[in-house]
């Protein structure tokens, strides 16, 4: 892809030679973080290590540079929250790329304008199992004590209740990974439904 060459002008040396390592990798197309670290972990020596790590970050942008078409074209290129496109729409991690359990799977993906991918990342806005929008009362009382709420209520009236799903069940948000999303944000249990 043209967006790797400079990466790669700067790190390919390293891939070559690499025959062993490589026909592993291709076992990473579809694997979570706790399987890229065990092929990591198990390297047997600094360079098969450099190399492996190397491979991961190959795939890892592989496979980023497939999520996030997916999961735009699923949402029509339009944010899940707000309806608009104008071309500021990003795909969103539902389980943060952080967590083991994350995948890069459009049933792990949201369509988010900027300002709700922000306030959901940050763990102000969540999406339920139900995709009802929550607003999280512990992060607006952290707004309100470092007096940053401004415009807060017309966010807030602004959301709808349910975000705009998918057409197509099979790339709809699973309820489980909306549930993970929210723990992994640190939302009140009680909060999670």
């Amino acid at each position: 892809a043209p967006d790797s060459l400079l990466w790669y002008v700067e790190n390919g040396l390293s891939l070559h030679n690499a025959d062993e390592d490589a026909q592993e990798v291709s076992n990473l197309a579809m694997a979570c973080s706790a399987e890229e670290r065990s092929f990591l972990d198990s390297s047997k020596n600094d360079i098969q290590a450099a190399r492996r790590y190397d491979l991961v970050q190959t795939m890892r942008a592989y496979r980023d540079a497939r999520f996030q078409p997916a999961v735009l074209r699923a949402y029509r290129y339009r944010c899940a929250v707000c309806g608009w496109a104008m071309k500021l729409v990003d795909a969103a991690h539902i389980i943060p790329v952080s967590c083991p359990e994350s995948t890069d799977e459009v049933t792990n993906g949201l369509a988010l304008c900027r300002l709700h991918h922000a306030a959901y990342d940050n763990g102000l806005l969540g999406v339920q199992s139900d995709y009802s929008i929550a607003i999280n009362p512990q992060y607006l009382e952290r707004l309100k004590s470092l007096k940053l709420e401004d415009g807060f209520e017309e966010f807030k009236s602004s959301l709808p209740d349910k975000i705009i799903v998918p057409v197509e069940r099979e790339v709809r948000p699973s309820p489980k990974n909306l549930i993970i999303g929210l723990r992994a944000r640190h939302w009140p249990e009680e909060l999670i439904k």
